[in-house]
């Protein structure tokens, strides 16, 4: 029998699959729509995410994904065959312009901190009034040093290497109604703002108030023995989380505890394909987009249930 002949050769293949896929699908008529530094989305297809690069995409309402290939035979109904024909024959200069995502911090000198205020007050109120998390959590990273307040009343996160040296920090605004976020520059994303554990499983976060949270949410429903390690990325960023586990060789397992959007979708299945064979892998998926949002949710119904059983008693009393 005469050997069947390959209809195309590996370098046909990926020339077909290195088609930039945000590039592809904008010149063929789809909205597509930035949501992340490192992400996109075409909406009204069930939660697809293209990553910043435009080489990989997943649908997580379908359960499916893979490069541009794919792409081209999920959204126009072609087989592998076909979909390789019309990739070959796009000449990349036919294609708009997508600019690369953004690189973490560059490293270019010595981390210059925020000066520090003379006061807790403003941050004390944005993090335990506004954000509901737990006073005594707070003070708990504000004695580690692992939060202050500025000069300008920002709230600074911060992360330290194995000396105890700042070589992180994350500025966010107290001011509830001037949204302002950012890392300082010549911040390391390798030593994230985190709490150090004592057993083998490391839950990740996208910001020190979600790991905050999570620790709050704890307490309220009484988990008082928890010793896993938490880190916030500081957005998303596989450095903070390739360093810790470097720093870090006991640990065997993932909890992945990102915001319930395509974001937080998208990077987690990211962190699954990047880990996944060397690491178990679980997600915990918020009530809420973000388990802040889910603690500003329980406090505000626990307060209801608090306020009802008062004015029960109340009623009761006068009944007697």
């Amino acid at each position: 029998m005469a050997r069947k002949l390959r209809k195309f050769s590996d370098e046909q293949i990926n020339q077909a699959n290195d088609i930039n896929i945000i590039s592809y699908a904008q010149s063929i008529g789809y909205e597509v729509k930035k949501i992340s530094p490192r992400s996109y989305k075409i909406p009204g297809y069930g939660g697809l995410c293209i990553d910043g690069n435009g080489h990989k995409w997943n649908c997580f309402s379908r359960g499916i994904g893979g490069g541009a290939i794919q792409f081209v035979m999920e959204m126009e109904g072609k087989t592998w065959v076909e979909a390789i024909k019309q990739l070959l024959g796009i000449s990349q200069d036919e294609l708009p312009y997508i600019p690369p995502p953004l690189r973490d911090i560059e490293i270019k000198g010595e981390l210059e901190l925020p000066k520090k205020n003379d006061t807790y007050k403003h941050i004390f109120a944005y993090l335990i009034k506004t954000r509901k998390l737990d006073a005594d959590i707070v003070n708990q990273f504000v004695k580690s040093k692992k939060i202050y307040e500025d000069t300008h009343h920002n709230c600074v996160f911060v992360g330290y290497e194995e000396e105890n040296n700042p070589k992180f920090a994350s500025v966010r605004g107290t001011n509830t109604r001037k949204k302002f976020r950012r890392d300082i520059e010549n911040s390391d994303k390798g030593y994230p703002f985190c709490q150090e554990g004592r057993s083998d499983t490391l839950c990740i976060f996208e910001s020190a108030i979600d790991l905050m949270s999570y620790l709050t949410l704890l307490k309220f429903y009484g988990i008082a023995k928890f010793h896993h390690h938490m880190l916030s990325m500081g957005g998303t960023s596989y450095i903070p989380i390739e360093k810790y586990l470097e720093k870090n060789p006991n640990i065997t397992s993932l909890i992945l505890c990102l915001d319930s959007d395509d974001e937080g979708n998208f990077f987690s299945q990211k962190i699954r394909e990047k880990f996944g064979e060397e690491y178990k892998v679980a997600r915990h998926i918020p009530n809420g987009k973000d388990f802040n949002d889910e603690l500003v949710d329980f406090t505000k119904k626990a307060g209801i249930i608090e306020k009802t059983r008062e004015v029960t008693a109340i009623e009761e009393e006068n009944m007697v």
